[in-house]
């Protein structure tokens, strides 16, 4: 690989790292160490020194933990870049006694990632662990120049009880190449016409793929008769790696004739650098007239800690707010479910925003199957009669002409409000929804130049309103009680209209949830899945399930809107095995499905005592808990 251009100086970070940006503080000091983390340390390395055939090691930490019993984590990385090529369980978790330690890590888990897949519990220890410690060291070799997040997922800290301890993660970040920084105004265009005059809206001026940032300055630009800026809120990027000096060195609405001039600079009070993505500064302006301005980033400056310049790029921002000119038909929508084949109606299409209008062309399409046009009448403006037109439609094709020019003596046409130039007849000619899409059209002024214009199309619906539940499903047939059931509700629209609708679910006609059946489309499928949380109901119960799509209104087929499914029965807690005890042959059934997921082969249901899909250390701890119990 071609290196030519990086960074003569080797740079390794070992820093903190949030969700979106890491930076050189120590998050953990900054909490007193008053709140349990997972965590890589070092947690970004960014050193280019580490070329292929090198390696380097992570350790894998937890930090003020209070009774550890037990401990689960996935580590995932870009195997075209690292390679693992070796795994050490830590001392922390064996300080308290003898441990049962499992590793089913892959390094070809998919086609772009390596996985890294540990869990460790102690085996009949008086007590968990407490403090700070090592839980596992991973050593990898490099493999390419590139960069890659190492991605602490499905973590897990259990204690003696085989509850969860609650825990903040923190991920790693691993990089041979120094990638160059963009900074942005965010959004990059607003083209809003109701920003008109006194209204307000803000932007934000981002920076993506930094690293090492201990400063950035920057100067915008915009046009003083367009806008004003009224508000500066500097944003997280920076502060999240120290306390920084934030410094306006000019904000002026008149720096010249034409424009106004933001300066800004913010800079870390210690030599310490952010990296990542963020907010720079988010600015308010405030609108005074009607026009287009660019807003336009200049003269950026982005530091290290050692006062060197960063390599970056920039994108400026574009405003406008010019009344654009339209077309419509109206009304937008037309949803009458007494609409039905051989009935009439009629839509018009009306003009506005426009100046000097001398005339104008369209074409309208149509579902022929569902419509037929039947008549088109010209509107003229104001009852102007000096003006030529041109109208045709055929139903075969679903297709409308018009064409209307003024001539003199007409005035051109002027006006913000809309005004009708068309009626168009309809006959229902079937069931459907037909659009009445706007196409070829033409705006154009005394001279005959195009007038810059939008479009906005209509929409008829000629319905059958039916909704169904299709399938009800529970994923167990056999529960513990207070056990999470996952139930799954299938619903069907045999309607020819979108609907939103309610399924309300029960068990032996006691209510459990109601659902949302959102923007179903026409013969659409649609399934959404619950969890049922069973506590409160005694072993030996059983249970019936049903589904209730409730109706929406002109539905006429009701026969389908409520569906049953089979019976739930629930079970001892932690009989695994079924046999009304809990005892050893619970445990090693449990243990055999150490590490599977629901979905996979060796997945035992049974012994999901947790019901999360994952038979895991809390899962053995639970039965260990119940261990000698029976009916």
């Amino acid at each position: 690989m071609n290196r030519k251009g990086y960074l003569v100086t080797i740079i390794t970070l070992l820093i903190l790292l949030s969700t979106t940006l890491w930076n050189t503080n120590s998050i953990k000091n900054a909490n007193a160490q008053t709140e349990t983390t997972l965590s890589i340390e070092p947690q970004i390395l960014i050193d280019p020194s580490l070329t292929p055939t090198s390696t380097f090691n992570i350790n894998i930490t937890v930090t003020d933990v209070i009774d550890l019993y037990g401990w689960e984590f996935k580590l995932y990385y870009l195997k075209s870049v690292l390679n693992v090529t070796s795994i050490t369980f830590g001392p922390f978790l064996e300080s308290a006694g003898t441990t049962f330690q499992i590793d089913k890590s892959n390094p070809d888990y998919n086609e772009t990632h390596g996985l890294v897949w540990l869990a460790d519990s102690l085996l009949a220890a008086p007590e968990g662990v407490n403090g700070t410690g090592v839980i596992a060291s991973i050593s990898f070799k490099v493999i390419d120049f590139g960069s890659t997040k190492l991605d602490l997922t499905d973590t897990k800290l259990g204690n003696k009880s085989g509850e969860s301890i609650s825990h903040t993660v923190y991920d790693g970040y691993f990089s041979n190449v120094i990638s160059y920084a963009e900074i942005s105004v965010t959004p990059n265009k607003i083209i809003d016409s109701t920003l008109e005059p006194c209204s307000q809206f803000t932007v934000n001026v981002t920076i993506s793929d930094a690293s090492n940032v201990n400063s950035w300055e920057l100067k915008i630009f915009y046009r003083n008769d367009i806008l004003n800026v009224s508000d500066v809120t500097f944003g997280r990027f920076l502060q999240s790696a120290g306390s920084t000096t934030k410094l306006i060195k000019l904000m002026t609405d008149n720096y010249n004739e034409t424009h106004g001039l933001l300066w800004l600079n913010e800079t870390l009070t210690t030599p310490a650098g952010a990296c990542g993505s963020g907010v720079l500064v988010t600015i308010t302006f405030h609108v005074v007239g009607v026009g287009e301005s660019e807003i336009t980033l200049k003269e950026t400056k982005l530091t290290d800690p050692a006062g060197q310049l960063l390599e970056h790029s920039c994108v400026s921002g574009y405003f406008n707010n010019v009344l654009m000119a339209k077309m419509s038909i109206y009304p937008e929508e037309i949803f009458n479910p007494s609409l039905t084949p051989g009935s009439q109606l009629n839509v018009t299409v009306k003009i506005s925003e426009v100046t000097d209008l001398y005339g104008f062309r369209l074409n309208l399409t149509y579902e022929s199957e569902i419509l037929n046009c039947i008549g088109v009448l010209i509107i003229p403006y104001g009852n102007e009669s000096s003006l030529d037109s041109k109208v045709a439609w055929s139903d075969e094709t679903g297709e409308i002409f018009i064409e209307v020019n003024y001539k003199p003596p007409a005035e051109p046409i002027t006006s913000i409000t809309p005004f009708t130039v068309a009626q168009i007849f309809f006959q229902v000619s079937g069931m459907g929804v037909s659009s009445l899409h706007l196409h070829n059209t033409s705006l154009v002024n005394v001279e005959g130049e195009e007038i810059p214009h939008q479009t906005q199309d209509g929409l008829i619906y000629i319905v059958i309103r039916d909704v169904a539940i299709i399938d009800l499903h529970a994923y167990k047939s056999t529960v513990y009680p207070g056990e999470l059931v996952n139930i799954t509700v299938t619903a069907k629209n045999e309607g020819n209209l979108t609907e939103t609708f309610t399924v309300t679910i029960l068990y032996n006609d006691k209510f459990i949830t109601n659902i949302t059946i959102a923007d179903l489309a026409p013969q659409a499928v649609k399934t959404v899945s619950i969890i049922w949380n069973t506590t409160g109901l005694s072993p030996c119960y059983n249970a019936t399930l049903n589904a209730h799509a409730v109706p929406v209104p002109y539905e006429l087929d009701l026969d389908d809107n409520i569906f049953m499914d089979g019976t739930i029965s629930i079970t001892l807690m932690g009989d695994v095995n079924g046999d009304g005890a809990v005892n050893i042959y619970d445990l090693i059934r449990a243990g055999n499905a150490l590490g599977s997921y629901l979905g996979e082969p060796e997945y035992d249901e049974r012994a999901d005592i947790k019901n999360d899909g994952v038979i895991d250390i809390y899962d053995l701890i639970i039965i260990g808990l119940h261990f000698g119990e029976s009916y």
